[in-house]
């Protein structure tokens, strides 16, 4: 069995890409600890550890302390103690519950959690890799799978799929969701990973649009602008329906639990605590523009806010592609569009597109667009030399306490 699945070259690529990568980070991580070591004291501004035990002994130290960094720790606080921080309730509780349960098998202890989230998230990534080899075959051709394969390992920012954040749970979910749509009509199971991502990260109720759009062009009135199927309805095809929303009540449910809880709504805790406010979509294009030449009073001339600019302007172009050029799929376009118009909404004075390019690994047409430029060898060589010199700075800084995304 183990030979057929090395036979499958989605499998070989996504298994030796993850190995390598995942052995590299590990000892750049030790190796950028040791050329620049972090402060054994916590800083509540650069180094917030949020009262949690700080991991630099021994093994623990070694392996667990680089990842122990920004988000993952709101994560953590979450496995521990709930949402008994207000700032904590942005997160939603799918990824801190699977923490809290695997972690629980190891003792409970902070780093037990931690490790927890490392190997949750780790084991989502092959999964995703390998299921994105697949997307890529059957959409551009087995020849530009590896090639998409590679751009989307080396981004500069997907080391953040090995920490113990939710990106990797949250794009397989959402890729398996799209492809079990898009390319297996099956609707019901769709939805249900739909409406894990939403209950992994806020972004993932915009799938609703995606699988809406897919079940109107292939159930109802052969694409044309109808309500009603040709032959009827049928439970069948009623359950299907159903399932197209359930990416929204997982939304939906996040939002009555926190009533519940009696949290204050999440516009005054993104305002309080993350300096965020919903605005017109753009704004932050304006403000990161004058940021970025030493004006404004926010992120001011940072290396992080040039390529936070730069992916925002990537995303805008290879989803207007999507959405006109790749028509005989517009599913993936609609998918990109709503999640690039959910992550315009917010504007903040203090940070202007804040972690843009950590959120653009779920843009999945923009790598798919990306492997099928790379066909150029100039085009292929100007994509992945400067990307790789970014993973490896990014990384590098996360692993010393330095903000990237």
């Amino acid at each position: 069995m183990l030979n057929s699945l090395w036979q499958q070259p989605a499998v070989r690529h996504a298994l030796i890409l993850f190995v390598l990568l995942r052995l590299f980070l590990s000892g750049w991580a030790m190796a950028a600890q040791l050329a620049s070591p972090v402060p054994l004291e916590a800083d509540e501004v650069v180094r917030p550890y949020l009262n949690q035990p700080i991991l630099n002994d021994g093994a623990a130290g070694l392996l667990l302390g680089p990842w122990q960094r920004f988000d993952a720790l709101h994560y953590t606080r979450i496995a521990a103690e709930g949402y008994s921080h207000p700032e904590d309730s942005v997160f939603p509780p799918l990824y801190p519950v699977l923490m809290r349960g695997l972690g629980g098998l190891f003792g409970g202890s902070h780093a037990a959690h931690l490790a927890a989230g490392i190997i949750i998230s780790n084991i989502a990534l092959l999964g995703l890799l390998i299921l994105l080899h697949k997307v890529g075959s059957d959409l551009l051709g087995e020849k530009h799978a590896s090639r998409l394969l590679v751009y989307f390992a080396l981004f500069p920012t997907s080391f953040f799929l090995f920490a113990p954040y939710t990106e990797s749970l949250f794009l397989l979910f959402t890729l398996a969701s799209l492809w079990l749509a898009f390319r297996h009509d099956q609707f019901e199971w769709a939805g249900v990973l739909g409406l894990l991502a939403a209950l992994t990260r806020l972004t993932g109720w915009v799938l609703v649009v995606p699988l809406a759009y897919h079940y109107w062009e292939r159930y109802l009135g052969n694409g044309k602008w109808k309500i009603d199927p040709i032959g009827g309805w049928s439970p069948r095809l009623i359950r299907k329906a159903a399932a197209v929303f359930l990416p929204g009540l997982g939304l939906l449910l996040f939002l009555l639990y926190r009533t519940w809880l009696g949290l204050p709504p999440l516009g005054n805790i993104y305002a309080e605590y993350w300096f965020q406010r919903t605005g017109f979509p753009g704004t932050d294009l304006l403000r990161a523009t004058q940021g970025m030449f030493g004006l404004g009073t926010g992120r001011v001339g940072e290396l992080t806010l040039w390529f936070d600019f730069f992916i925002t302007w990537l995303l805008l172009i290879t989803t207007i592609w999507a959405l006109f050029r790749w028509r005989q799929r517009l599913g993936w376009g609609l998918y990109a569009a709503m999640l690039l118009l959910f992550m315009l909404l917010p504007s903040s004075e203090f940070k202007p597109l804040y972690s843009f390019s950590r959120y653009a690994l779920a843009f999945f047409p923009t790598f798919f667009l990306l492997a099928l430029w790379g066909e150029n060898g100039k085009i292929h060589r100007l994509i992945l030399y400067p990307s790789l010199l970014l993973y490896l700075y990014f990384s590098a800084q996360f692993f010393i306490w330095g903000w990237v995304a």
